[in-house]
């Protein structure tokens, strides 16, 4: 383990923090929408791919500071035992921009969750698609950007590199920060033609645009890339190693987050997620579980209940809107647990008749 030092520990300690909050914030993700929500989707289980992909990518790496990650060419002195870190760091490349790209498609298809208009439905499965498209290429490419494939880690290897894969990486890197800021934007779109109030309209907005910090990551991310190029490759490519692990947890927090509303209104105020001062009137309300009440029907059993007759009752009911509303009602509902309630104060009274 002599080779073992420079910038690898540093980059390790990174890493594996990063894998710990990306697992953290999975978990509660998937025990949001499973046991509150009641509605795993096929993000989630992008959510758990991406996770099992990350702790591949720290794995990766990990296994090549073993073997002189984060330390100069002179400090290894065995270019034997350099290039096999450098093998294992094109290892995680691979997993490095599959746990990208997987992390995109999930807050995707997060959105198309939300998402009515179709022209939005229709950007959005564009933007899915070349993320799928330029995924798979780049974790292809980086191993075989050269013949034989062990010149890609081996310079001296006879053969030759028919691409140049720093292209590729700056390609690949600008598309996943045009997506982020692209899937952060859209959401104000969705939001700002519901029937909310402004101030509400704002705080959803905002909690699903959160991927602009991953944006801000992936910036930071393709500038490093020109690590690539370096000729101290094992140690010039490390920013380039943390920013991408950063920008995939960061990436994974920031769609987490707006589905964990729910489990934080539980946990403030129990599981009916009512508070002693939420019977007063309110445009949007966090609903644990579903109810039996259909959409658009209101039956008068449910104001007779307690009306006793030749007496004039009152009784408060939740009335859901018909299908015209029912994307203002149920927009957020399966996603993060948001749904749309007026409260209708309904008046009955019994007369008895005399002869």
């Amino acid at each position: 383990m002599g080779y073992y030092g420079g910038l690898g520990p540093m980059t390790n300690a990174v890493l594996w923090v990063e894998v710990l909050i990306f697992a953290f914030f999975v978990g509660l993700r998937l025990y949001t929408r499973k046991f509150i929500l009641s509605a795993i989707g096929l993000d989630d289980y992008l959510v758990v791919v991406a996770l099992v992909l990350h702790i591949l990518y720290t794995a990766f790496v990990s296994a090549a500071s073993v073997y002189g990650l984060g330390r100069l060419f002179a400090e290894v002195g065995d270019p034997v035992i350099y290039f096999t870190a450098v093998k294992y760091e094109l290892f995680s490349q691979v997993a490095g921009v599959m746990v990208i790209g997987v992390g995109k498609s999930a807050v995707g298809v997060f959105l198309l969750r939300i998402v009515r208009n179709k022209v939005q439905i229709w950007i959005i499965w564009g933007c899915l698609a070349i993320t799928a498209i330029i995924t798979l290429f780049a974790s292809i490419t980086v191993i075989v950007q050269c013949i034989p494939v062990e010149k890609s880690w081996n310079p001296t290897t006879p053969g030759h590199c028919w691409i140049d894969f720093s292209k590729v990486g700056y390609t690949v890197g600008s598309w996943f920060v045009a997506a982020d800021f692209a899937f952060a934007i859209l959401p104000w779109f969705v939001v700002w033609d519901l029937n909310m109030k402004q101030k509400e309209k704002i705080t959803v907005a905002c909690g699903l645009s959160l991927g602009i910090f991953a944006g801000i990551c992936g910036i930071i991310r393709t500038k490093a890339l020109a690590g690539l190029n370096a000729s101290e490759y094992i140690y010039d490519t490390v920013p380039m190693l943390i920013w991408s692990a950063t920008e995939s947890c960061v990436t994974i927090m920031c769609s987490t987050i707006p589905v964990l509303r729910p489990l934080y209104v539980r946990i403030k105020y129990g599981k009916d997620g009512k508070s002693s001062s939420s019977s007063g009137n309110t445009s949007y309300k966090m609903p644990m579980y579903g109810t039996n009440r259909k959409w658009g029907k209101f039956s008068k059993s449910d104001v007779e209940s307690s009306a006793e007759p030749d007496e004039i009752s009152y009784q408060t009911s939740v009335m859901k809107h018909g299908p015209r509303n029912s994307s203002d009602e149920n927009i957020l509902r399966g996603a993060a647990g948001i749904e749309r309630t007026d409260e209708i104060s309904v008046s009955y009274e019994q007369y008895s008749t005399k002869n």
